[in-house]
């Protein structure tokens, strides 16, 4: 039988967001802060099984619901890259988190919590991410038989909300993930793919599941990926 999450909480804002849940017997815990728009949707089943193989490990684990994602009752529109990092530190207070594992553009969510230690996988900047997604409602609007560029849709995105990739994004999100750099972090684990030449600490074999289509799975990938976290979490 497969094993399931909890459902659990934290209070941001004056509501409660919801988090995913493996709880083990140590007191070894992790909270693990997804990819940022689609990706988030293209990794979570692989995030998931992460957490699978986390608990084998007897480590327990939590995947938050960032404001504007999943079950949050708040509209995206109305959501800031700040609003993201004030909610990623109350949700590792509440919790008691000391260690944090961060996807991707999920990396520009927790770079405010220097107190914690931080596992990065393939850390992207923001800028990076809007640009991708800025090419992507392009060549929608082309299938559409819509002609837009990014000089354009960066001037919309600047003064009302503006969708991409399905996200209703607005304009301060927009201006602090435009300028939002990776940081370096005090105590940090960089990890990459092994198909990755930026520097890292170690590299992983595995698949860039955000690249492809539909959401999708690499279990060798999220074990490898739980065993090297066990790893830096030690004893």
């Amino acid at each position: 039988m497969t094993l399931a999450p909890a459902f659990v909480s934290y209070e941001f804002a004056d509501r409660k967001e919801f988090c995913l849940s493996f709880a083990a017997s140590s007191s070894r815990r992790v909270m693990l802060v997804p990819p940022l728009f689609d990706e988030m949707n293209r990794m979570r089943k692989m995030l998931v099984d992460v957490m699978r193989s986390l608990h084998a490990l007897n480590i327990s684990s939590l995947l938050p619901d960032l404001p504007g994602t999943n079950e949050s009752l708040i509209a995206l529109e109305r959501v800031t890259l700040a609003d993201w990092k004030a909610a990623v530190q109350a949700c590792a207070e509440q919790h008691d988190i000391s260690h944090i594992a961060s996807f991707r553009g999920g990396t520009l969510a927790v770079a405010d919590i220097a107190a914690a230690s931080h596992w990065l996988f393939s850390p992207i900047k923001g800028a990076t991410l809007i640009r991708t997604m800025l090419r992507t409602r392009i060549a929608s609007d082309r299938e559409s038989g819509l002609t837009t560029s990014l000089a354009e849709l960066t001037a919309r995105a600047e003064t009302g909300p503006l969708e991409l990739a399905g996200n209703v994004i607005s304009p301060d999100l927009f201006a602090q993930l435009s300028a939002a750099d990776i940081t370096t972090m005090p105590d940090q684990r960089i990890v990459r793919l092994e198909s990755d030449s930026k520097p890292s600490d170690v590299q992983i074999a595995g698949s860039a599941l955000w690249l492809r289509a539909e959401p999708d799975d690499d279990l060798a990938m999220s074990a490898a990926f739980a065993q090297d976290i066990a790893g830096w979490i030690g004893q």
